[in-house]
């Protein structure tokens, strides 16, 4: 059987036929050493004599999902076809499983791939406007709120089949009332401090949704299988966030009180009156969070990449979830300190240091990211150019990472945010939300 989509370990299958080579070899350079994506293709992973059939079902089981290389030459070939029908098993299995076709030659797409877009590569190399389609493919985008004006809700539930109604039923209720909806990313490893109660505490409020589990109603913080829901719920609590909680009939804490906790059925489909009431309410009762997530972009202000509306900063949004920020946006009398202290407490700054001549570094930017490295903030250090060292007091936040063109810097940038992203449920469950 193969495992959960979040816990496969490639994060995509190139689907392709052998004559797009070399579109195909400079793709895969960039999703994998320039992006930081493990990606799955056959040039690389396999083995001679291995048969193919078996070996191909086996390789895309063990994808999150698949790049569909889409050129005349593969739309007549067998194999293609016969990876895209394994890809809409998966597919239909889990709808956390992408197919992201790429359109090269004018193909035909839509006789191998109904009701559904693809991204036209016409010149069959990569481009900017390519690369930064490509990224968007790769994380869910229908129904996500802005997250530089959104009320973000911590939503505590299970996303488990076997007992997930009532949660999705009470997110269609949330989002409906303009909430956005964030959780933890399912595949992450953490950040340098408590990741779940970082997340937690960047959110304005907290949704607990309990269900009845494994024929117990007696619910604990320090035992399966209620513990992470009440954790959560104890970690909301100390940080004074307003919180609401709907818990099956069936389970009571043990170790707390749940005399405010609203009751509704595990299976439910739809919302009892009342929990509507208390998700109204909730709107009023949201707060501004106590430790904001934000990414702040320490940039040449001059540059595109610092516009509010650049491709390099709609991903980065996309896919953290976090709203980003740039000095020339900050509206204060005292500039200056306004920029230390937003640079001190962001979440991540993304610092490119890239001067205005080959091998120079940017003043302003250098100051800004040395803020952040002595007020231990996560950073990351980029620039434009041949691989150098930073200037010597930045060291200490890590090696310069350097792009030689626009594509490169979408693909490093990737590689720095995607350990900081979490999940922003409006996206993720859209298909049931509607």
């Amino acid at each position: 059987m193969a495992l959960p989509v979040h816990r496969r370990q490639f994060d995509a299958f190139l689907s392709h036929a052998h004559s797009d080579r070399a579109f195909v070899d400079e793709l895969y350079r960039w999703l994998g050493q320039i992006g930081g994506l493990n990606i799955w293709y056959d040039a690389k992973k396999m083995g001679g004599g291995e048969g193919i059939g078996s070996g191909l079902q086996g390789a895309i089981e063990a994808c999150r999902g698949m790049l569909l290389i889409a050129s005349p030459e593969a739309i007549s070939r067998g194999w293609v076809k016969a990876e895209l029908e394994i890809a809409r098993v998966e597919q239909a299995d889990s709808s956390d499983f992408r197919i992201v076709p790429l359109q090269l030659a004018g193909a035909d797409v839509a006789s191998l791939i109904k009701g559904q877009s693809w991204i036209e590569v016409p010149s069959a190399a990569l481009s900017r406007d390519v690369a930064a389609q490509i990224l968007r493919a790769l994380y869910p985008g229908d129904n996500r709120p802005d997250p530089q004006t959104s009320r973000d809700v911590y939503v505590s539930g299970s996303w488990q089949p076997a007992d997930n109604a009532s949660v999705l039923a009470v997110s269609r209720l949330l989002c409906n009332s303009g909430f956005r909806l964030i959780g933890d990313a399912k595949d992450q490893k953490g950040f340098k401090s408590n990741r779940v109660q970082s997340i937690i505490e960047s959110c304005g409020a907290f949704v607990g949704v309990i269900p009845y589990r494994d024929n117990s109603g007696s619910a604990s913080a320090s035992e399966r299988p209620y513990k992470y829901f009440l954790t959560e719920l104890d970690i909301a609590t100390k940080a004074n966030l307003p919180t609401l909680v709907i818990a099956d009939p069936q389970v009571h804490r043990s170790d707390g009180e749940d005399m405010t906790w609203l009751r509704m059925d595990t299976q439910a489909l739809q919302c009892p009156n009342y929990v509507q009431n208390a998700i109204n309410e909730l709107w009023d009762q949201w707060i501004a969070p106590p430790h904001p997530h934000y990414i702040f972009l320490a940039i040449d202000l001059g540059s595109p990449s610092s516009a509010r509306n650049s491709d390099l900063r709609e991903l980065i949004e996309r896919i953290t979830g976090m709203p980003t920020m740039v000095g020339n946006e900050i509206r204060e009398p005292d500039l200056q300190s306004a920029i230390i202290r937003s640079v001190r407490e962001a979440f991540l700054v993304i610092a490119d240091i890239s001067g205005a001549t080959e091998g120079a570094f940017n003043l302003d930017v250098c100051i800004e990211a040395g803020i952040a490295i002595a007020a231990e903030t996560n950073v990351a250090l980029v620039a434009a150019g041949k691989p150098r060292s930073p200037p010597f007091m930045l060291r200490r936040a890590g090696q310069l990472t350097t792009y030689a063109d626009e594509i490169e810097q979408l693909g490093i940038t990737h590689s720095i945010i995607r350990e900081y992203r979490r999940r922003v449920l409006n996206a993720e469950l859209s298909r049931y939300l509607a």
